[in-house]
């Protein structure tokens, strides 16, 4: 029991200090000059927290953490993010995008929870995709990419057709971003 409040009580420390962080971190501002250099730096945020996190199965750099999170909810580098998946990093992914969604606060779900899905999908956890996609839907009930998965789980499309289309859209968002 005192475990089990032990971690409760560092969770809600780290969700605080996640959320001090985001307060800091101002959207993208869309019709300023400055999208692309955000979204480059939001990429490789996420680059850095992956790496991050690969090393010791935690991170607790909260301003990366936030700027990650923020920056997620850019399409650009949302689909940057999925890319980043292989099969080489299969498990590592689903371990991250994990952890990440426990992390992720209210609003800020729905990208986490659409990615970790995908991966869950792609790793033959399907109960678990759909279940993630419910948390995307319940965090934003219009969530593009959660609306299209869910029709692409429900027509049954084979778990290997995420690595190909990544394979096809990774390189493209790639030199959108970095040219």
């Amino acid at each position: 029991m005192v475990i089990g409040n032990l971690r409760s009580m560092k969770t809600q420390l780290s969700l605080k200090n996640i959320e001090d962080a985001l307060s800091e971190i101002s959207e993208i501002n869309y019709d300023g000059d400055t999208v692309l250099r955000l979204q480059r730096l939001g990429a490789v945020a996420v680059k850095d927290l992956m790496t991050q996190f690969a090393k010791a199965g935690t991170v607790d750099d909260y301003q990366l953490i936030a700027l990650v999170l923020r920056r997620l909810t850019d399409l650009q580098v949302r689909d940057y993010a999925m890319g980043l998946t292989t099969a080489d990093n299969l498990d590592l992914a689903f371990n991250f995008w994990h952890w990440l969604l426990q992390l992720a606060p209210t609003g800020l779900i729905a990208p986490v929870a659409a990615i970790f899905s995908t991966v869950a999908y792609e790793s033959g956890e399907t109960d678990l995709a759909q279940s993630s996609l419910d948390r995307s839907f319940a965090d934003q009930i219009e969530y593009p990419l959660a609306k299209l998965l869910r029709r692409v789980y429900c027509a049954g499309w084979p778990a290997e057709s995420f690595a190909a289309m990544r394979a096809e859209l990774h390189p493209k968002v790639c030199a959108s971003l970095f040219g």
